[in-house]
């Protein structure tokens, strides 16, 4: 079993010790973990100015000792994609010894929707099918700018938009999210199957069932499982009911990483 997608102190929102998540991902009988702390370029953002590369590689170092032959342990990344900062973003990614990047979508324009008033801004001055079709188009720029190995959280706008909007069937906006699951399969990216959704809104991973088995439907094969946990209480949550779903699908196995290269880990 595998969790790739774990935070700790060296993310802005989280207070997690390394080996604390180390320790705990052994007792829940994870065989596999990888950290991607968060990395923001946007100065008006929260986590601006707050990852430290070589600290957190220091660490990832220091818990692959201290657990070797326990918990085999990645180091990878979650970049807060915005198109304006692509050069940026492949500056900095530059020598860097990752075993994966994640992009992830937070930022929409200078909106959060990563949180309640950003989101609540967000929609404010829209209309609800501009506001989640601006979404889409941004995620979409994420898998075309061909920076990153996976998207994380796909979806995750349904987090706070369901609190004062309708949600959104597949249906209402197939064109554009299966144009972004073709460019995922064309590029030979990762999706990410993310359970936080499941400890809140929209009480559904991310993406919902009906986008995978519509990836799976297009010829996708490439997919990891993360919980995106910031609490230690979140390490691990519900994946492995979640791996049951993905094999009742035809899932077969999750893509790994080490050194920016895809494993496979049978399910």
């Amino acid at each position: 079993m595998i969790d790739y997608h774990i935070h700790t102190s060296f993310s802005c929102d989280s207070r997690l010790h390394p080996d604390d998540v180390c320790r705990r991902a052994i007792v829940l009988g994870f065989e596999e973990i990888a950290f991607t702390e968060h990395l923001d370029f946007d100065p008006l953002d929260e986590g601006y100015g707050h990852y430290d590369y070589a600290a957190i590689s220091d660490a990832v170092s220091s818990v692959r000792a201290s657990f070797d032959g326990q918990l085999v342990i990645r180091k990878g990344v979650e970049v807060t994609y915005q198109k304006g900062r692509e050069d940026e973003i492949k500056e900095f990614l530059v020598g860097k010894d990752y075993d994966f990047v994640m992009g992830s979508v937070h930022l929409v324009g200078s909106f959060d929707i990563s949180q309640d008033k950003g989101t609540e801004q967000f929609f404010s001055n829209r209309t609800r099918e501009d506001a989640f079709l601006a979404y889409f188009e941004t995620s979409l720029d994420l898998i075309s700018s061909d920076l990153f190995d996976t998207i994380g959280h796909f979806e995750m706008i349904r987090r706070y938009a369901l609190r004062s909007s309708a949600d959104y069937s597949y249906s209402e906006f197939s064109s554009i999210i299966d144009e972004i699951l073709r460019k995922l399969i064309a590029l030979d990216m990762v999706l990410e199957i993310n359970t936080s959704g499941l400890r809140h809104l929209p009480k559904e991973i991310y993406p919902r069932g009906e986008i995978i088995k519509r990836y799976l439907e297009f010829g996708g094969r490439h997919v990891t499982v993360g919980s995106d946990s910031h609490l230690v209480e979140q390490i691990g949550y519900r994946i492995p009911e979640t791996v049951l779903t993905l094999k009742e699908m035809g899932i077969s196995y999750l893509t790994t990483f080490h050194q920016r290269a895809k494993g496979k880990k049978s399910v």
